[in-house]
Parts: C-alpha cells; structure tokens; sequence
C-alpha cells in the first residue's frame, strides 16, 4: 500500500447498506479495543460498513461504493458524514473496482488517519481488507491491489459527482 497522505477536508455523506466486524483497531489498544485471538481469527475490532454516497456515479454506472470504518455499527439506511482516508484498488471476481475507505467526519477515534503507515497500524494490511469486503459481499472473490490516500480518493468522489451532474442535468 502506498501514496501520499494527509488530513481529508473532504466531507461526504455516506448511506449504509451493511455492517461486518472486523479486526481494525489500533495495535496498541489504546482505543479499549484490544485484539483478541481466537484459533485463526482475530476478534474485537471496530465494525465496517459498506455503503455508498449518493448522487455519485462511477465509470460502472453505479454510486460511489463506501468502507466506513466506525466505532459503533450503523444500521443499514442510515447516513453517516465522512471524510475519506483512502482510496482501495481490487480485483472483484478479476474485474477492477475501487472503493472509498472512510471514517466517521468529526470522530476524534479516527485523528491518526493520516500517515502512509495508518492502516497497517490498524491491523488493515491488504489481505485482511479484501477478508472485510468478503465478509460484506460473500458471493464474490476480492483481492486488495493497492490503496492510496485521501489526494486520490478527493478527486475520485469529484469526478464522480461531475459525472452525476453531467447526467442528470444538474450542473452547479
């Protein structure tokens, strides 16, 4: 995993479709999370969602697809503000995909999202990524193939929305 980083200013709203436990928390614990094993499976994490941000749309015809890394699980329907860390490369069933990695706008749990090191300090390397997506899409194969900072995934959304606009006729 690689690219720049730095703090997102972006904001966007995320709508929840599902949530999956996971094992991302800070290596340290600090946060109370602390990592349990349990024969192969790490446990005790902070929930991710899968989602999407609303009028976006992708070179798939589709929404903007969302990870939002949270401290409490969201119910599917509910919107959650954001700010993107990451933009997430795989490979779907061999096809290429990305999503947006995001965490909750404003939660202070989230600060030290900011550094190249962040996500492997959260225990988010790329296999234990694409083991999430599976858990949040379980009928397709995932494999994680890169993943860049939020210089990347800002400029992604935006496009997304101007393509949104484009096709919608509503130019701002």
């Amino acid at each position: 995993m690689n690219g720049s980083w730095e703090v997102s200013a972006m904001e966007v709203t995320v709508a929840v479709t599902a949530t999956a436990g996971s094992p991302f928390a800070p290596q340290d614990g600090s946060d109370g999370y602390d990592l349990v094993s349990v024969g192969s499976i790490r446990v005790t994490g902070y929930p991710v969602g899968a989602g999407r941000v609303d009028d976006t749309l992708t070179d798939d015809g589709e929404p903007t697809a969302v990870l939002l890394l949270m401290e409490e699980p969201a119910l599917p329907g509910q919107s959650v503000r954001a700010r993107p860390v990451a933009l997430v490369h795989a490979l779907v069933d061999g096809s290429p995909r990305a999503e947006v990695l995001c965490v909750p706008a404003h939660d202070p749990n989230f600060a030290a999202f900011t550094a190249p090191g962040t996500l492997p300090a959260w225990h988010a390397d790329a296999d234990t990524l694409a083991t999430v997506l599976h858990r949040l899409d379980p009928g397709r194969h995932w494999r994680v193939t890169g993943c860049e900072g939020p210089t990347a995934a800002e400029p992604f959304l935006a496009e997304a929305r101007h393509s949104y606009e484009r096709l919608t006729g509503c130019l701002e």
